[in-house]
């Protein structure tokens, strides 16, 4: 089973860095920690998602303004709440610019702040996704081999099956949200992710995705076990009937002598 994993190898780092890559980092150009906002030199439409990746940036200058000015290892540092206060400060005045600079209202810079993520949320989880259910068909194989209803019942893997449906699926999320943290940190260029890491996919839809996951690998164990005990149920039935002819041919035999 580990042999067969490893094939995958390949595919999975691939993947990995396709979901990295599709995601989408969030622009390098113009970085700063003075609450400055550099015009882009040939500005894109005023399109959903053009506003949404430049308010994603103001947001993150924002954030680094007030860490290295209003921080809580900097000179100037008061309490949380000024630091907060400085930051959407900041940020209000980015977001002014980037509405005065593609012509549109300053409320549509707001609401398009953490929208249009659908494609981010599915190439940074997709690979986890995938070796998740990786993981599935090996646990499920060994479960299966270990307890096989031919010498155990039905009984003994089954319940190692319902167990397991829940234990895996408690590590998939705390694993998933460990994963995503990484890869968004990754993605926007910023240790200190604050309070985006709300928006992360794990963060919105834990209870979905925990049942997602539980269903995964139930589904998962009864294919695995249709498959295994299918091919073994087919060979003995074949081989019972190729001791059945063997028995019958000598009797023929002697019937026609």
């Amino acid at each position: 089973m580990v042999v067969r994993m490893f094939r995958f190898r390949p595919l999975l780092l691939a993947a990995l860095v396709l979901s990295f890559c599709a995601a989408g980092c969030v622009r390098r150009e113009g970085r700063n920690s003075n609450c400055k906002w550099h015009p882009e030199i040939a500005a894109g439409p005023a399109t959903a998602r053009h506003l949404s990746e430049d308010a994603e940036f103001a947001e993150d200058l924002a954030i680094r303004y007030s860490d290295v000015h209003h921080g809580l290892r900097t000179p100037d540092y008061v309490s949380g709440e000024d630091y907060a206060f400085n930051r959407d400060r900041c940020m209000a005045t980015l977001f002014g610019e980037i509405a005065s600079q593609h012509n549109v209202p300053i409320e549509r810079v707001y609401g398009s702040l953490g929208q249009n993520r659908g494609y981010i949320d599915l190439a940074i989880n997709l690979p986890f996704a995938l070796i998740y259910c990786l993981i599935a068909i090996a646990v499920a194989r060994a479960i299966w081999r270990r307890y096989p209803p031919a010498e155990s019942g039905w009984l003994a893997g089954a319940t190692m099956i319902l167990f397991l449906s829940l234990a895996l699926p408690v590590g998939f999320i705390m694993l998933g949200d460990v994963w995503a943290r990484i890869a968004e940190t990754y993605r926007v260029g910023n240790g200190h992710m604050s309070y985006r890491a709300d928006r992360l996919l794990w963060a919105r839809h834990q209870t979905a995705l925990f049942s997602a996951a539980c269903a995964t690998f139930l589904l998962t164990a009864v294919e695995v076990a249709r498959r295994m005990f299918g091919k073994y149920s087919k060979a003995e039935a074949t081989s019972t009937s190729t001791t059945l002819k063997q028995v019958e041919r000598p009797g023929r035999a002697g019937l026609n002598s």
